[in-house]
Formats: C-alpha cells, structure tokens, sequence
C-alpha cells in the first residue's frame, strides 16, 4: 500500500487487532498498517519511515529509541496487553507521548490459568497422566493435596491479583497481598503485608502479578526463595525477568519448593536444553495466560478507543496511561 497524503496511519505491530476493533478505527477516518506477525525490528521501522504514522498500537516487537526516532509524527503508543516494557516509555515522554495500556481486560483470562497452573501442581495431573500413557497406574507414594486451606501470596494486587483473589477465595484458601503501590483503601478481605519478606514466609502459593520494571528484575532471586515456605508453590504469569530462573531451578531439584508454574521466562521462547525442563515438577505454558478470544476483543477495543480518543479528541483516560508526565 502506497501512503497516501492527507490519511492518519496507525501501524499495528505482530498479530492483527480483531475484527470490531479494525472496524472502529477505520470508522474515525484511521488506516491501518500491519506488519508480519513476529517482525524484527528493522521491519518495523521500515513501516515507519514509509507511512509515519500518528499511532502505533505494539502486539509484538520492542519499540525502542530507533522506532521513536524514526517516527517523526508519532502522537500516541498502545500496548496491547499491561506488560509495557517491550516499550521506551522514557523515550515517549520526552517527546510527549502518551503510552496507553489496557489495564485489567485480560485479569479474567490470566487470573483463571494461574488457578489452573495451581491445580495442577498440588494434583500433579502432568505426572499421573504420564503414569497411565506409559502403561501404570497410580503411583507408589501418592503426594497430591487440597488447595482448600491453603495461604496464597500475591506479589501485586492490581485487577489480575483482584481477579484471582475471588477464585482462591472461592476455593477457601487465605489471601495475602504485598503491592509497593499507593492504595485509596486496602481491601478489607486481604492480608496486607507491608513487605515482602512477611509474605514470602508465610504463603504456601506465591504468584505474581508485577510488572517487569528495573526495580522488579531479579525481585524472587536465591534469597527470596530461600525465604518461602518448605514446600511452597511459586507461580509466575507477570515477566520472566522478575524470577531467576537458576535459582529457581536449585529450589526445585533441592526439594526446597514443591512445584512451580511458569508462563513467562528470562529468554522466550526458552530455548532447547533449558534447565527448567529438567525439573518434574513444573509445569511450563508459552507465554498466553492472557490469549483467550474473550480477553483479545477487550484488549482490542481498549487499545482501539484508546488511540482514536486520543488522535481525535486529545483525550486521554488516566487509568490507562502509563506515562502521565508525557503532559509536562
């Protein structure tokens, strides 16, 4: 497709937006331009420099200080998802651009599957299915438990820890939170824990529900796993750079930590011969905690929305703006 004078471009990065919301950007006047579903960044810019356009909504692919500096009429960025550290927000606000994400439209999708990597680890389905398809039965010492009872520690309590508070509850488990973040007013049917290591000590279940930030990098390293339960569970759906892997992977083989889930890991995909896989007791699910239909179509519409706000009216929601001094 040629640029054409006088039309607003909106370049969508990776897989495609779904249908309702293409229609609605079309609808105010924006013409979208898609890369390949997995591009590189020197495709991307090659987008840019070809249709510079007014907004660039990021599905995959980094954009760092090169796409910026390439986009010379970029007015607007959206993630679609919450994990904006793919994106140089620095960068975006000394230019004056807002970065939007779409804050708890994907909290039902993620909160479900860190019940389900829950489950699976306490009743070891992984394990008694490979029993049966090997020809056994059950297993000598069986070692599958109740969750019910059980004291779960959420590292993060925005919308996804909100979400998962009322499926763990509903399961009759115990929920305690830690979160640095400024709260109005705590909830009054969790925990609070002023620090982290107060929870770490006391979870059965620690999940995680953080961005990855410079201060979260690295945050579940050999001393805070040391600080968890015997026994314990650790499950990650948040960014694989906040937990070391390595010292993950000692915990598990010293039997310090009965199990984990991981959706998300330090290099991704991870890569043949990860040493992860040579732990039983983990369970590994590529990064799609937040992929269901139900979850795309909210992310869709609210980077959509967000963006046509934006280029159309100047306006842009507080709650989904991660960058508010972009105004200064």
């Amino acid at each position: 497709m040629a640029k054409q004078k006088n039309v607003a471009y909106v370049v969508v990065t990776g897989w495609p937006l779904l249908p309702p919301a293409i229609r609605h950007l079309h609808n105010c006047g924006l013409e979208i331009i898609a890369t390949s579903p997995d591009p590189d960044v020197d495709e991307l810019i090659g987008k840019i420099e070809q249709y510079q356009p007014k907004a660039i909504i990021v599905r995959s692919e980094e954009i760092n200080k090169r796409c910026f500096d390439a986009a010379t009429e970029l007015q607007a960025v959206a993630y679609h998802g919450v994990g904006y550290d793919v994106i140089d927000v620095a960068t975006a606000t000394r230019r004056g651009i807002p970065v939007f994400i779409a804050p708890g439209r994907n909290a039902i999708s993620v909160a479900e599957h860190a019940i389900g990597l829950i489950l699976a680890i306490r009743k070891q389905f992984l394990n008694h299915d490979g029993l049966i398809r090997n020809g056994k039965w059950r297993p000598a010492k069986p070692a599958t438990s109740e969750i019910h009872g059980s004291t779960i520690g959420l590292v993060g309590l925005g919308a996804i820890g909100n979400r998962l508070t009322e499926l763990s509850q509903a399961f009759g488990m115990k929920t305690i939170a830690y979160d640095p973040g400024s709260f109005k007013s705590w909830p009054a049917h969790i925990t609070r824990c002023d620090l982290l290591d107060d929870l770490l000590v006391e979870a059965d279940i620690v999940s995680l529900h953080i961005p990855l930030t410079p201060l979260t990098k690295g945050m579940i390293g050999a001393d805070a796993i040391a600080k968890m339960k015997s026994g314990a569970i650790l499950i990650n759906t948040a960014r694989g750079g906040i937990v070391d892997e390595q010292a993950l992977v000692a915990a598990m083989k010293s039997g310090h930590l009965y199990g984990a889930g991981l959706d998300v890991f330090e290099q991704e995909p991870p890569g043949a011969g990860a040493e992860l896989y040579t732990c039983d007791n983990v369970i590994l699910t590529p990064h799609i905690a937040g992929v269901t239909p139900e979850s795309a179509l909210r992310m869709s519409m609210c980077c959509a929305e967000n963006i046509s706000r934006f280029l159309l009216h100047g306006e842009a929601a507080a709650d989904d703006v991660v960058n508010p001094e972009w105004k200064k």
